[in-house]
């Protein structure tokens, strides 16, 4: 509005005053402006650290003041004897009270600043009109002078308000990013939960209750379209001997690494679980019995090329797989059971192979 009001006295007082004095006052209220403006975003767009604050503040309230001056001075500047006068001077009192009461909303955030710039808008014209000796000015003084102190309470409530609209906004801004890490850390603790319900402790891999629960998902896409899934029960040779000769702490190790060589070598979508004990479970989607072999084969050949585990002692176990495709007419226990008696046919056998 500052612009406006600058631009609709220039041109109202183009007749009235000389060009040069004119073309001065609006130089001056438009440089005044500018400053005070660019210093006002500078504070908000670029805080500065917290001991350089009242430096700018300073400077804010000392620009403000002096736009509030050369706002004033148009009723020096403009002013006119007679008749015709009264109109002109009335005008000219109208935009620099509009612009005062205008400026509360603006200068909210300092009520230093906006007394500032409403007593060198307000205090000008009242000397002006006080020292003019015309008795007819004391009404306007007397106005003025109430317009003053009624908007200098109203810009303390006004700054009051703010203040507190601003700590709210900190407490809210605060509240809300603490519930923003709270939301994180719960996201983080039900991933962490979820991971405890499905996962095995020691091996990282499922446990036999999510393992399961594919089965029967599995079985369900079968009963449905019909596709192919076989599964493998693999069981580590001689695993107690482990445990007795070693120790459990190193059993445990064996039980990790078997477990990692098989989450390497299966394809994507396949799902490997630990089934209890030194026994595992892999559901093979999408899988007939021979490709279900040769992936047991594949498990096989690796756990047979090399150590198993090298720390704290280095050491070669064996496995042996049980493998079984579903067939129409059979139940999840069916089916299990026939992997079971596979896996039973292959320990039979000498142990480390694969049979189904």
């Amino acid at each position: 509005m500052a612009p406006l009001g600058t631009i609709f006295l220039g041109w109202y007082e183009k007749n009235s005053v000389g060009l040069s004095l004119l073309v001065g006052w609006v130089v001056l209220n438009t440089l005044s402006q500018a400053v005070t403006f660019w210093i006002s975003t500078r504070l908000l767009r670029h805080p500065p650290p917290k001991e350089r604050l009242g430096y700018w503040h300073n400077w804010q309230t000392f620009w403000s003041g002096l736009e509030g001056m050369c706002w004033g001075s148009a009723a020096i500047f403009f002013h006119a004897s007679g008749s015709a006068g009264l109109l002109n001077d009335a005008v000219v009192m109208t935009v620099i009270i509009i612009m005062v009461c205008l400026s509360v909303f603006p200068f909210a955030p300092s009520f230093k600043t906006f007394v500032s710039f409403i007593s060198g808008a307000l205090l000008i014209p009242v000397v002006h009109y006080f020292w003019s000796d015309d008795i007819q000015n004391a009404p306007y003084v007397i106005g003025i002078l109430t317009l003053l102190l009624a908007l200098l309470k109203f810009g303390q409530v006004a700054h009051l308000e703010f203040v507190e609209g601003a700590r709210r906004l900190v407490l809210i801004q605060r509240i809300s990013k603490q519930l923003e890490q709270r939301n994180l850390q719960l996201d983080e603790l039900n991933r962490q939960v979820t991971a405890i319900a499905i996962r095995d402790q020691l091996t990282g891999l499922y446990n036999r209750h999510f393992i399961v629960d594919e089965l029967e998902r599995q079985f369900g896409t079968y009963i449905r379209y019909g596709n192919a899934c076989s599964i493998i029960l693999a069981d580590i040779d001689h695993f107690k001997q482990v445990n007795d000769r070693y120790g459990h702490s190193v059993g445990d190790e064996v039980l990790a690494a078997f477990s990692r060589l098989m989450e390497s070598t299966v394809r994507q979508g396949d799902i490997v679980g630990r089934y209890g004990g030194e026994e595992f479970l892999l559901v093979l989607p999408m899988t007939d019995l021979a490709a279900a072999q040769q992936l047991a084969q594949r498990i096989l050949i690796r756990l047979n090329a090399e150590p198993l585990i090298e720390q704290p002692v280095m050491l070669a176990v064996t496995a042996s797989f049980g493998v079984a495709q579903i067939k129409s007419g059979e139940s999840i226990d069916d089916w299990i059971l026939r992997a079971d008696q596979a896996l039973y046919s292959a320990k039979a056998h000498g142990r480390n192979c694969v049979m189904g």
